[in-house]
């Protein structure tokens, strides 16, 4: 089975969905159990922040990205080359 660009994308956008929810659930869950902040809460903070801004690009992406061949191929859609 062939995997398209667009659906490379959409998989990965649904499964750092999934992530950052379970990240958001986990912050939230720490902040009941504690007031001081542990390496590892603050490197789900972190974690949380990057997806945060990583998903709506990878969303943006799924716009410019198409699933003829030179796609596949890993060929610029947009470029003049090849």
């Amino acid at each position: 089975m062939t995997i398209t660009p667009r659906l490379l994308l959409d998989t990965s956008i649904a499964q750092l969905q999934t992530l950052a929810s379970f990240l958001a659930e986990e912050m939230g869950e720490y902040r009941q159990r504690t007031v001081v902040a542990t390496p590892e809460a603050r490197a789900c903070k972190e974690i949380l922040l990057t997806i945060s801004v990583l998903i709506p690009k990878l969303q943006a992406a799924r716009y410019v990205v198409t699933d003829d061949s030179a796609a596949r191929l890993g060929r610029c859609v947009d470029c003049e080359e090849g």
